[in-house]
């Protein structure tokens, strides 16, 4: 082997890039570094087997190329570098965070024991089993729309409840309710009349 092409295969072991453009369907990238466009390569993901992620690269990320034996048609992506475009979402050694390109952010900080999810849209929790809350401070809801539950309710506890109305199928069974047909004595009242 002459030296030229021992340093060109030297040169392409391991090349800086940035992706190029991405095929999701087969999970490949084509990378560009200096003059190169490479063919469509995978890229590399924490876990491939029977656990996997998904997380696929973006165009414009700053990757590296790695080429076995220096031929890049045989390489692999190594995404994940951050650049002048693309810069760390944080600067904490506490903080493990995930920020999407609509706003998202999902965060743990492990100093101050806190999870945070922001969502600028929906979030679903499917379970086929049981699902449970367990704090031993407080819980607060809050919902500006209001909240439904759609199962029957079991409240051991103390209940408590702020507001101007109580209601029941529609009628006022709050503190403001009455009722009609009260006789003094051990008679039983009618029902509420709102």
């Amino acid at each position: 082997m002459n030296p030229i092409e021992l340093l060109r295969l030297l040169h392409n072991l391991i090349r800086l890039g940035t992706v190029h453009e991405v095929d999701h369907a087969r999970a490949r990238v084509r990378v560009v570094s200096g003059e190169l466009v490479t063919d469509w390569l995978p890229w590399l993901s924490p876990r491939a087997g029977t656990t996997r992620d998904w997380s696929p690269p973006t165009v414009g990320e700053q990757v590296l190329v790695l080429s076995p034996g220096g031929d890049p048609a045989a390489g692999a992506v190594l995404t994940g570098i951050y650049s002048d475009t693309h810069p760390a979402p944080a600067d904490s050694s506490t903080l493990c965070r995930q920020v999407m390109p609509d706003g998202a952010v999902l965060e743990y900080d492990h100093e101050v024991h806190h999870l945070a999810a922001t969502l600028p849209g929906s979030a679903t929790l499917n379970a086929q089993g049981e699902i449970k809350v367990t704090t031993t401070a407080k819980l607060t809801a809050t919902a500006a729309e209001g909240a439904t539950i759609n199962a029957d309710t079991t409240i051991n506890g103390r209940l408590s409840i702020v507001g101007d109305s109580v209601t029941h199928n529609g009628t006022n069974i709050g503190a403001t309710h009455k009722h009609g047909g009260v006789v003094s004595g051990g008679s039983l009242t009618g029902v509420p009349s709102g």
